[in-house]
């Protein structure tokens, strides 16, 4: 992973709101220089879920082109080049340069610009994170990996009520949920992750979104009918749960226990839960037995939809003192729950994973108990 070979430890300042419409406009004004997922995707040559394209021998044919607005963008936002300055200006529309700068998305340097953070297009929204790249300096905000696209395209978006997003880092499964619920709550313990999540919903004119800071389900009140969680999973014997965006604690799985365990009193009868993480099963152990645990011994009470696999040559580029010992019964992915009624059964489902996109990137894979026959 050579995008994450060399440790910072320099601050960088969190982006700058404008006005709502002014930043509406910037995100409107991207979207027409062709920066989407399937404009990306035409450029770089590759899948356009762009988190996995850190990686750059997934992208090894791509050369900037010196006349493409969206490779410019690409190389600012996603590779992290400096461009020239006269370049940004010939193929960015003035109101783009100017805003990004003004917003602290790009910084100038002489005749050349660069960004310190990300941005990403993501199912016609987008998202500002941190880089990826380990900075010491601050508690970054997580980038869009391969397993934010997962999440976000596997959420059946039906009409809902009431969403909470635990963990929400940038915002990105809140601002997502907002379009097909009537209130969304996304709750981190992060401070930047809270401004980081503000600024999103703004930059895309999302009006029903809430961004609570707090302890995972603290400062949340009722119940919801969409819980999404996206927790600190890495098992990091050098630092604590939630300390970072990666950490799970020692075991991994402290603060998905957590979250698991507040599903009987959070989640509504007909409700459904999305957790994306991975599952650090000792050896010997499913997820399903540690699922029944943190529900208490209730977990016949549930369906489950397993969209896991198993990941026994698990790699952590970022934990302080990372796991060493056995990972065969390692799994990733997405665990989705509902609630079981009176005319219902419960299950727990391990459902093969296949292919989860298409080539335009589209998800085609849907978290759907409806569609399932137990």
């Amino acid at each position: 992973m050579a995008f994450l070979d060399t440790v910072l430890d320099e601050p960088v300042p969190e982006p700058c709101l404008l006005e709502g419409p002014r930043m509406e406009r910037f995100a409107a004004r991207l979207a027409r220089e062709g920066y989407t997922l399937e404009g990306c995707a035409a450029r770089v040559g590759c899948h356009p879920r762009l988190g996995v394209n850190f990686f750059e021998e997934l992208r090894p044919k791509w050369v900037p082109s010196p006349d493409s607005p969206v490779d410019v963008l690409l190389s600012l936002f996603i590779a992290g080049h400096d461009v020239n300055l006269d370049r940004c200006s010939t193929l960015l529309s003035e109101p783009v340069l100017g805003d990004a700068l003004e917003m602290k998305l790009l910084v100038r340097e002489g005749d050349r610009v660069r960004s310190d953070l990300c941005l990403f297009p993501c199912y016609g929204r987008y998202v500002v994170t941190d880089r990826a790249r380990k900075n010491k300096a601050i508690n970054q905000v997580m980038w869009l990996w391969s397993e934010s696209f997962i999440l976000g395209g596997m959420v059946k978006r039906v009409p809902r009520a009431r969403a909470i997003d635990l963990c929400t880092g940038s915002g990105i499964h809140a601002i997502l949920a907002s379009a097909h619920c009537e209130e969304v709550v996304g709750v981190d313990i992060s401070p930047r992750a809270i401004a980081f999540s503000t600024f999103n919903q703004r930059l895309n004119g999302v009006a029903n979104a809430r961004f609570l800071q707090g302890d995972l389900w603290g400062p949340t009140e009722g119940t919801c009918d969409l819980l999404l969680a996206n927790p600190p999973y890495s098992p990091d014997l050098g630092s604590g749960a939630g300390d970072n965006f990666w950490s799970g604690g020692p075991s991994g799985t402290e603060l998905l226990a957590r979250v698991v365990g507040g599903l009987p009193a959070r989640l509504n009868d007909r409700g459904v839960c999305h957790i994306v993480a991975l599952y650090p099963n000792p050896p010997g152990t499913t997820t399903a037995e540690h699922f029944n645990q943190w529900l208490g011994g209730q977990l016949h009470g549930y369906q489950v939809l397993d969209h896991s696999w198993p990941v026994p040559g698990w790699a952590d580029p970022l934990s302080i003192k990372p796991f060493a010992g056995d990972k065969r019964a390692w799994r990733f992915g997405v665990v989705s729950l509902r609630k079981v009624t009176q005319t219902d059964r419960g299950y727990w489902r391990q459902v093969g994973v296949g292919k989860f996109f298409d080539a335009r990137g589209e998800c085609v894979v849907i978290a759907d108990h409806d569609a399932v026959s137990a």
